[in-house]
């Protein structure tokens, strides 16, 4: 997953050579798409990516010399793939159209002479900015969100005992008398005997 994706977007997108910058989301995860309007220098990039520890595996080798209009149905213009550890089973297969788990790719844009590369996570990126030349700022990680303290209750306040004879607090009467205490002016005259 990347962090401040935005910020990188809008760091690269006014560097010479880049035609168009995008945060791609996928249900498999974020990509972020850097497209060149001239060639990638893969030599510059085979020696970067090779002082990371990454390989540079080529892909596609089969499937991109079939017909065009077969091809666009079998092979999604993938040319080569960043990883990190592969075997050499892994690179054979790769050349017939299986793709390897990798961290990057470089993709030729089947309907246009742009290139296009696919950083897959954050380490891909700092690859991208070592061949721009840019400097890689790493981002912060994210803080964790804490809880704010929560102020203790207050203790409740000590209540005095009434004494006997002292008098009790009274209450208000409520706006509707009861039924019982309605009288009528009748029976509050005593009768006549």
């Amino acid at each position: 997953m990347f962090t401040e994706l935005e910020h990188r977007v809008s760091e690269l997108r006014f560097i010479d050579g880049i035609e168009k910058v995008e945060h791609v989301r996928f249900s498999t995860g974020d990509q972020f798409w850097v497209r060149f309007n001239r060639p990638i220098d893969m030599q510059k990039l085979q020696d970067i990516i090779r002082n990371r520890g990454c390989q540079l595996i080529k892909f596609g080798g089969l499937p991109s010399k079939l017909p065009r209009k077969l091809s666009e149905v079998l092979w999604n213009g993938v040319t080569h793939v960043i990883a990190r550890n592969i075997s050499g089973w892994e690179k054979f297969t790769s050349s017939l159209g299986f793709e390897p788990d990798g961290i990057g790719k470089i993709v030729v844009d089947l309907h246009g002479p742009y290139q296009i590369f696919i950083a897959m996570n954050e380490d891909c990126v700092q690859i991208l900015y070592d061949y721009l030349g840019v400097r890689y700022v790493p981002t912060a990680p994210p803080t964790e969100l804490v809880a704010p303290a929560v102020k203790p209750a207050a203790a409740p306040k000590p209540t005095v005992p009434l004494q006997p004879g002292a008098n009790a607090p009274t209450t208000a009467k409520s706006a509707s008398p009861s039924p019982t205490a309605q009288t009528s002016d009748q029976d509050k005259k005593a009768p006549d005997t």
